[in-house]
């Protein structure tokens, strides 16, 4: 019987998530599909390796929906005094871990958590893809194999043999490039290259529309990313209370320090202004349509990130010359202001880390190990015999 659960008001993570069998996990499937590849069992490839991706997204929305979730339990029926700052922080961090045990017990069952670091790698860089692009190609699905080596190439630039194999299935094989999709993009992607084309056909309703969706997907997309990063940390050495959590928050924020880049990827593209272009698109359409008020408030939004902006600041002045237009309109959407504030406080914490956190040898008298990790996702990729040459084509059923 197929397992499906909503837990709490997760809908948008659990319902859509079904499991025939909780005990096969995805490096599981993951390693028998690479076992099938090596052993040239395409349609086996096939299978496993979508059963471990499933389950693969499976397990990281589960966790993901439960972080996001249990941040709500912290602040339900205080049980110390409000006068005790101390004790409140425990208490929250103490109810959000109760949660968290309740909400991954209730969706996960008795599954094993302990993944291998280097499978855990290849799903980051998008791997999977790789060894499904050559076994689709075998069965003859050369659609789904183009699809799959577009995804990879999302994450692998500059893939030489990818780049081949995708020219390879467009040019030789006749691949409509129009049934050729990111398998792994999200929701916010295709929003925003929508609004983007609207805005070049200057059709400035469906803009807003589409930036407006877009940026709740993005920032959405944002936080669980985030919530991802608060995952367990090996510290390999023991320091003492306050030490131990100072070390595994540092670990976790430099991760959540990365999360704006890692979604600046629009289908392989890299958009370092991404989210403040969002304000950039909505403060001109919203000035086309007529809406001067949130004109203004998405200019003020864009100069939160840019505040020297010569393009915009021309803007803020070309609207204070209209009338009923006053500098008290320019406020930041309350979002765009939060965005901002986090960004500044996380940068100025992690700056401190590493101007403060600088000893000789002998000042400090406690072990010292790594004091503040680095989390790096400049991870190897397993080499895979991979590349399409004409000769392989299989011959037609």
């Amino acid at each position: 019987m197929l397992f499906k659960v909503c837990f709490l008001s997760l809908l948008v993570y659990f319902c859509s998530a079904t499991k025939a069998d909780p005990a096969n996990t995805y490096d599981i499937l993951y390693n028998q599909a690479v076992e099938a590849y090596l052993n040239e069992q395409w349609d086996e490839c096939v299978t496993r390796m979508n059963e471990a991706i499933e389950d693969y997204h499976f397990y990281k929305d589960a966790v993901v929906g439960c972080r996001l979730e249990c941040i709500k339990a912290s602040f339900e029926k205080p049980l110390v005094s409000p006068q005790l700052e101390d004790m409140k922080l425990w208490e929250k961090m103490i109810k959000k871990t109760l949660c968290l045990l309740k909400c991954k017990k209730e969706i996960l069952k008795n599954r094993a958590e302990l993944v291998d670091r280097k499978v855990e790698a290849d799903f980051e860089t998008l791997k999977p893809y790789d060894y499904l692009q050559l076994c689709y190609f075998k069965t003859n699905d050369n659609v789904k194999a183009a699809s799959c080596a577009y995804t990879f190439l999302t994450m692998n630039t500059n893939h030489t043999v990818m780049q081949e194999n995708l020219r390879f299935f467009i040019n030789e094989l006749k691949v409509d490039p129009s049934y050729i999709i990111n398998l792994e993009a999200k929701p916010y992607v295709d929003m925003y290259l929508r609004g983007s084309e609207s805005y070049q056909k200057k059709d400035y309703d469906r803009t807003t529309n589409y930036m407006e969706l877009s940026l709740v997907e993005y920032l959405q997309a944002e936080e669980e990313c985030r919530a991802h990063c608060e995952g367990p940390f090996d510290q390999g050495w023991f320091p003492d209370f306050i030490s131990s959590i100072s070390n595994h928050y540092t670990f976790t924020l430099r991760c959540k320090r990365r999360c704006a880049k890692k979604l600046q990827n629009l289908n392989g593209e890299i958009h370092d202004d991404l989210l403040p272009s969002h304000y950039h698109y909505l403060q001109f359409a919203y000035f086309k349509l007529g809406n001067i008020e949130k004109a203004c408030a998405a200019a003020a939004s864009y100069l939160l990130f840019f505040p020297n902006d010569e393009t915009m600041i021309d803007n803020k002045n070309f609207y204070m010359t209209l009338g009923n237009v006053n500098e008290s309109m320019f406020v930041p959407r309350a979002e765009a202001l939060h965005y901002h504030e986090r960004e500044l406080g996380e940068k100025a914490l992690l700056q401190f880390i590493e101007d403060s956190f600088q000893f000789d040898e002998g000042e400090i008298l406690e072990p010292t190990g790594p004091d503040f990790a680095l989390f790096s996702t400049d991870l190897e990729t397993v080499p895979t015999d991979s590349s399409i040459i004409e000769n392989e084509i299989p011959g037609s059923t």
